[in-house]
């Protein structure tokens, strides 16, 4: 519980996937990769109660397991094109109460330091919407191309800018280590699930490795059975 609300987990776990097959089942140190986020979950101490959307029925088994609530998940809310805060709009409804707080594990960033997570919890007042967790990027959006017409373009507009300039600031890439939020603030989302007022909090790039292709999960892997 934080700031007399409810704190919820929510870890959306479909069983398909495009960039690798059933890759919330896949198994690192024995476990699948749901299961990791699901332990991670119950050693932070503000969260109350930890929710897995799937609609799968191995996902569903393993969490049933681990003594966690599932959320049977619609068909139409489980293919590839479905936008992700609608999932999470259909889990609140299903939970029917009315404002809680909400700390979002995706499965496919299953390395988590359980203290700076908890510690982002500080972050999170009444003048925040969302805390990210956040990596530092190695690449300037003013070195960023998109292809038009089979040629490459700058993505930014404007002149490339100098080393003294790129050193003035610094860029950040959102993880799928954390997220947290309120039930209050996605209601009123209408297209993606963070906006409004953010803050954030530095991750490393081991704790910052999200899965979407099979050398991710080959790298992921290899860190977690290391640490």
């Amino acid at each position: 519980m934080l700031q007399n609300r409810q704190v919820y987990c929510f870890i959306p776990a479909r069983g398909g996937s495009k960039g690798v097959k059933n890759k919330n089942r896949l198994l690192i140190s024995k476990k699948p990769l749901v299961e990791h986020s699901i332990e991670s979950a119950k050693k932070i101490r503000y969260i109350d109660e930890i929710f897995v959307s799937t609609d799968d029925n191995q996902i569903k088994k393993i969490a049933l397991k681990n003594n966690v609530t599932v959320i049977d998940r619609k068909k139409e809310l489980s293919n590839d094109s479905t936008n992700i805060l609608d999932v999470f709009k259909h889990m609140i409804d299903k939970i029917q109460v009315r404002d809680f707080i909400i700390i979002i594990f995706f499965p496919t960033a299953p390395i988590r330091n359980i203290k700076k997570i908890s510690n982002a919890f500080r972050l999170y007042d009444e003048n925040t919407d969302c805390v990210i967790s956040i990596v530092k990027s190695k690449i300037r959006p003013a070195w960023l191309f998109v292809e038009k017409n089979g040629s490459l373009k700058f993505w930014k507009k404007g002149k490339p800018e100098s080393n003294r300039q790129q050193q003035k600031e610094n860029y950040y890439y959102l993880t799928g280590t954390t997220i947290i939020t309120s039930s209050e603030f996605l209601r009123k989302q209408k297209h993606v699930f963070i906006g409004g007022k953010i803050k954030g909090f530095i991750v490393d790039e081991i704790n910052g490795i999200d899965i979407d292709t099979k050398l991710d999960f080959k790298i992921c892997k290899l860190l977690m059975e290391q640490l």
